[in-house]
């Protein structure tokens, strides 16, 4: 699945390699990866007029990306890391953001002891449910709304991790960067979670900072367990948001006109729970489904402005190879109260899509 290129470490030998072998020189590796993931996909409702589409898009499934990352083996156990890593869409070539390297920017050491990374990174909240959400985290948003709460990356971020006999600890802090003011624009989050046979159960709470030091919280827990060839999966997301970005930049759909209140005063407040079922049909075929919903409270920054959303998805895989999948999905988004503002037309939307991954 992954394409290893080996470098020659030209006649030079590190200090730690000449410390522990006076001889030996030190091997490093750089490794080029990639997934392209490319669906056809059918809307209900995607405009303000009610009006369907019909779209080339990024996969359903995975972000397609691409990415660099590579270890060099210090001596005693200890190695460094780094990886490099950007979003892309294949339907027109152009990157997700305009960062050179929008997903994964850093450098770091690892050893027995854990693993210390310096750079851009994913958040504590998204790496414990990438690990425990029935979809992986799913690509399109109408699939993985509920974790724009964890706001994905962070940069300027200094983290550890470290597993222990099946116990994974995790600790991150991203400086704001702001003079007299250290909580201005600043990260943190800490997780844990222990696996232990067929379970892995999990925890999680992180704290963003805007600019005005205003926070945006999240916590939550889930787990999963495996049952011969299914997994079922149970998990909670708690938010707190004073900041606005969950409304005004992750779930309101751009192209409503939004009134938003006090956000200070009236902090938007996410309760979601979700469930599925992960089922390996056979070695070639899987099918999963998973269920979504969130309770809110002081929607917009408004006072009482309460709403709800649920969301149902159903999605199957069939494996070409180890490197390529062919896909089907369906999903249906509802929304009421103040959370109308989440779709663009309508209170609820269907979607329906097809495509094609490759992973190298």
């Amino acid at each position: 699945m992954k394409t290893f290129i080996k470098l020659a470490v030209p006649g030079v030998l590190s200090a730690a390699t000449l410390a522990a072998s006076g001889s030996a020189q030190a091997q490093s590796s750089v490794t080029l990866y990639g997934i392209v993931d490319q669906s056809l996909r059918y809307t209900t409702h995607a405009n303000a007029n009610n009006d369907s589409s019909v779209q080339l898009t990024n996969g359903a499934i995975t972000n397609s990306r691409f990415g660099f990352k590579g270890a060099e083996d210090l001596g005693g156990g200890l190695k460094a890391i780094f990886q490099l890593e950007n979003g892309f869409e294949p339907q027109n070539g152009k990157t997700d953001s305009s960062l050179l390297f929008g997903r994964y920017a850093y450098v770091g050491l690892e050893s027995q002891l854990g693993t210390i990374k310096l750079g851009r990174q994913a958040t504590e909240g998204f790496n414990l449910f990438g690990d425990l959400d029935p979809l992986t985290v799913a690509n399109y948003s109408a699939n993985m709304w509920p974790y724009f709460l964890t706001q994905a990356r962070a940069s300027n971020v200094v983290s550890y991790s470290g597993n222990f006999d099946g116990l994974a600890v995790g600790a991150s802090y991203g400086f704001g960067g702001q003079a007299g003011d250290m909580s201005a624009d600043s990260y943190w989050g800490v997780r844990t979670a222990y696996t232990r046979g067929a379970l892995m159960v999990g925890a999680v709470y992180q704290n963003v900072r805007d600019a005005n030091a205003r926070s945006q919280q999240m916590w939550g827990a889930a787990a999963r367990y495996a049952i011969g060839p299914a997994t079922v999966f149970l998990g909670y997301i708690g938010g707190n948001d004073a900041t606005g970005v969950v409304d005004s930049e992750f779930l309101n759909d751009s192209s409503r006109s939004v009134q938003y209140g006090s956000f200070a005063d009236h902090p938007r407040k996410d309760t979601i729970g979700f469930s599925g079922v992960a089922w390996q049909v056979s070695p070639a075929v899987s099918v999963t489904g998973a269920f979504y919903y969130d309770t809110i409270r002081d929607v917009n920054g408004i006072a009482g402005n309460s709403g709800k959303r649920y969301t149902g998805v159903l999605e199957s895989e069939y494996a070409l190879s180890k490197s390529t999948q062919v896909y089907g999905s369906v999903d249906y988004n509802k929304v009421s109260g103040g959370a109308v503002t989440e779709l663009p037309g309508s209170n609820n939307q269907l979607g329906a899509a097809v495509g094609l991954r490759h992973m190298f």
